[in-house]
């Protein structure tokens, strides 16, 4: 089995990290701790983790994901025609499994939907490959990326993990690695990583809304005494060592705020006024900023404002959700299929089975293409001229095929070639001469 077995274990368990110092493309650096993460300018840490406590990250990384996890996937073969076959339980161990159950804990979209978040978080997404005594592939399991990385040692490319507290070296061949950007080639960038301030900012406006509302929507302000205040006094208000007393006016202040004594009659002692100093979020564009941080954090996944349901933008994709929809995954989506198919076809089969024509690929009909009107026009304009037999029509529909009639391609009667069109006495290679048809007059029809 492979490491997914021990990774909950492992990620609240012991676990060796190797530290390189803390650069964006590590996963091990100053970003790469369950709790906390690194610092930033607005005060707030932002770890991998703790970033997906912003909900506009959590719906980019979950759009991305999704469709990854969702696109069929399959395992085929070429043909010497030029063809192609899907290829059956019987002709490999893992085709069946590949696209349902890679491996017994988790389906293939959990374990795509795993590695796209990883890859979009950590900048790395790896997933080890189990194999068989020949060597072919028959499992897929994920790998925890902030315990994960490639090493170049000694002229051997080896990916290196933590297993139980145990540092585990595997063979390159052995691990699909799932990366966008990089520096080196070898280890991908973390997106958070690099945004970590745009990140910071909206957990920093987060809570900043939640502890205006819990004071009772105002913001801060001092108390102001018509008189000088003894010694005695300071320490009523403030407290000993920093502590106010049960009874003291900083005590009774703290017990009257909160969402539940909103809109209660707040009483002050000995003649104090609250006076208000700081702006008010209204005059600090508290709501604009909140609208920008969101567009912000959209642009470092390559995800339309609108598909995040924010209305500030538009898209230049066209018009209509059909060409929106088919924009971002040609756009933000596709790159990724790319990556994944690249390192699968590399790495998942044999030198033997590469040789005979196998790979796999993403089904991406299912959200490219267009509705229903759409779809028939295509189809009855590539029927017309041959190159889409029944069949395989009803098959891009996901429907049953109508037997071996269906087969056939078929074009209209009155269809020539363009040889016979422009030369009447064409005639194809060995046939004999084709010459036009002789019209009887009327005095030979009369005879």
């Amino acid at each position: 089995m492979g490491f997914f077995g021990n990774a909950m274990a492992n990620l609240f368990g012991g676990g060796s990290r190797h530290n390189d110092g803390g650069s964006f493309t590590s996963p091990s650096g100053w970003l790469m701790t369950a709790i906390g993460g690194g610092k930033t300018n607005a005060g707030v840490p932002v770890s991998e983790l703790s970033a997906l406590r912003l909900p506009v990250v959590y719906a980019c990384v979950n759009r991305i994901a999704n469709p990854v996890g969702q696109f069929p996937l399959r395992m085929y073969r070429s043909k010497s025609d030029g063809g192609k076959e899907v290829v059956t339980a019987a002709m490999h161990p893992f085709a069946a499994r590949i696209g349902v159950r890679p491996n017994d804990l988790m389906s293939s979209r959990t374990v795509r939907k795993t590695t796209m978040a990883h890859a979009l978080l950590w900048g790395n997404g790896y997933l080890e490959i189990e194999r068989n005594q020949r060597g072919q592939a028959v499992g897929l399991y994920p790998l925890l990326p902030d315990r994960t990385r490639p090493v170049r040692q000694n002229g051997k490319h080896f990916f290196r993990t933590s297993i139980d507290g145990k540092t585990v070296d595997l063979p390159s061949e052995d691990v699909i690695h799932i990366m966008d950007q990089s520096q080196d080639g070898y280890i991908g960038m973390s997106q958070i990583g690099l945004a970590r301030e745009a990140v910071s900012m909206g957990l920093a406006m987060e809570a900043f809304g939640g502890k205006f509302f819990a004071n009772d929507a105002k913001s801060g302000g001092f108390l102001l005494h018509p008189g000088k205040l003894s010694g005695e006094a300071k320490t009523n208000i403030r407290g000993k060592d920093g502590k106010a007393a049960a009874d003291s006016p900083a005590a009774m202040m703290e017990k009257q705020g909160g969402l539940d004594n909103a809109h209660k009659m707040k009483v002050l002692e000995e003649g104090m006024k609250y006076i208000q100093t700081t702006i008010p979020p209204e005059d600090a564009q508290f709501l604009g900023s909140r609208e920008f941080q969101i567009a912000e954090i959209a642009r470092i996944f390559d995800i339309p404002l609108i598909l995040l349901q924010s209305h500030e933008g538009t898209t230049t994709w066209g018009s209509g959700i059909e060409q929106l929809m088919i924009g971002f995954i040609r756009q933000t989506v596709g790159p990724w299929i790319d990556a994944f198919e690249q390192e699968l076809n590399w790495k998942l089969f044999t030198e033997e089975e590469i040789a005979q024509g196998y790979y796999v690929k993403f089904n991406l009909n299912a959200i490219m293409r267009g509705d229903m009107k759409t779809r028939a026009d295509f189809y009855q304009k590539i029927f017309a001229v041959g190159g889409f037999s029944p069949n395989r029509i009803l098959a891009l529909e996901e429907e049953d095929g109508i037997g071996e009639a269906g087969d056939h391609h078929f074009v209209p009667a009155n269809f020539v070639t363009l040889d016979r069109a422009t030369d009447p006495n064409y005639q194809p290679s060995g046939g004999a001469p084709k010459t036009a048809p002789v019209v009887a007059d009327d005095e030979d029809q009369a005879a």
